[in-house]
């Protein structure tokens, strides 16, 4: 699901034609969240031509219909109405907290559309208690330092505040080049390096992180570089926590090359130092010809899976249709890829 980050009301459709009752709830169970309303017409004209859902959002204070910043973390589609001018809707749904360990105003929100998109804001309810997730964080400052084919990814620490009993999934430490700096939801951007640590236990954390990882890809223009936290999920890599660095980076379109830099920040979007940043050659082969950029198995289309040298078309709409993939080994479940030629690949392809 994508994480919408703005919440508004559509003008002239909160006329209480169709409206959230005076009961409704949510409750949190682990990745999950459940949506219970009871939902109240007095017109069923109003409600009929539409496909109705709930919505869960976290938003930087109460929502009073005007435009909010704030992260869609559930989304529960209830379907057509039927003309009862009461009744009671609900479902559970996965949960998609946003990163970072601030306090959010928690925002029931009853919307409609068509085609799965329901970006019609009928009604809305804020609750009084804030929410405060619980999810892997880092700690302290994280930086980084860039060359040609690695980088060294840092952090003074990474605690899981989730209860003892609450073995993290497997966590991995990534450096993207995004648009913007890094807010919420899924990361608008280029995966530059990542390396997987592993399980954290509840109430549990690591110390003095330092890892290496090669440089999968080194995108021309000019981009902000995030250090992203992501835990493994029944629904692939969700973003826990974050750490923006306040120097941008460029990489030019020649081959010239890359930028060589360093930097520091301190999580949650709290800028540290960046720093120096130098030209070095671009990665060549024995031929003297560049490498190509290392093609993502989680997400390249099968289009561009199928132009890396050794995969099949067929392969590589079967690897689209099996993912995501949390560790190189599990590309062998894909029909039609051994172990040989997963080793020939290794080279041009990354998570």
């Amino acid at each position: 699901m994508q994480t919408p980050k703005l919440l508004r009301a559509t003008p002239g459709l909160r006329t209480g034609s169709v409206r959230l009752g005076s009961t409704h709830a949510y409750g949190f169970s682990g990745d999950h969240v459940r949506l219970d309303a009871e939902l109240l017409v007095d017109s069923p004209a109003a409600a009929e031509g539409r496909d109705w859902a709930l919505q869960l959002w976290a938003c930087s204070g109460p929502f009073d219909g005007h435009a909010s910043a704030g992260t869609l973390v559930a989304q529960v589609p209830v379907g057509p109405l039927s003309t009862e001018p009461q009744q009671y809707v609900g479902a559970e749904a996965f949960a998609f907290p946003p990163a970072g360990h601030g306090i959010h105003s928690m925002v029931m929100v009853l919307a409609a559309g068509h085609d799965g998109r329901f970006d019609e804001v009928h009604d809305y309810a804020n609750y009084p208690r804030p929410e405060c997730f619980a999810q892997p964080e880092i700690n302290g400052t994280a930086g980084f330092e860039l060359g040609d084919d690695s980088a060294t990814l840092s952090a003074e620490g990474i605690t899981n505040p989730r209860a003892p009993d609450n073995l993290s999934g497997t966590l991995s430490l990534e450096l993207w080049a995004l648009a913007a700096p890094y807010t919420s939801g899924k990361p608008d951007g280029v995966q530059l390096a990542a390396s997987q640590l592993g399980c954290l236990g509840g109430q549990q954390a690591w110390h003095d992180v330092r890892v290496d990882a090669p440089v999968a890809s080194k995108p021309a223009g000019n981009w902000h570089l995030s250090m992203l936290l992501r835990e493994w999920t029944p629904i692939g890599f969700v973003t826990r926590d974050y750490a923006n660095f306040a120097l941008p980076v460029s990489w030019p379109e020649a081959a010239e090359a890359p930028v060589e830099a360093t930097a520091e920040a301190k999580p949650a979007a709290k800028p540290g130092k960046a720093g120096k940043a130098s030209s070095k050659s671009k990665d060549k082969d024995k031929s003297g010809k560049a490498k190509p950029a290392a093609v993502s198995i989680n997400t390249a289309s099968a289009a561009e899976l199928a132009a890396v040298k050794g995969l099949s078309k067929t392969v590589a709409a079967a690897i689209v249709a099996a993912r995501p993939f949390a560790a190189f080994d599990e590309l062998l479940k894909v029909k039609g890829l051994g172990p040989k030629l997963l080793d020939k690949l290794k080279a041009s392809l990354t998570l």
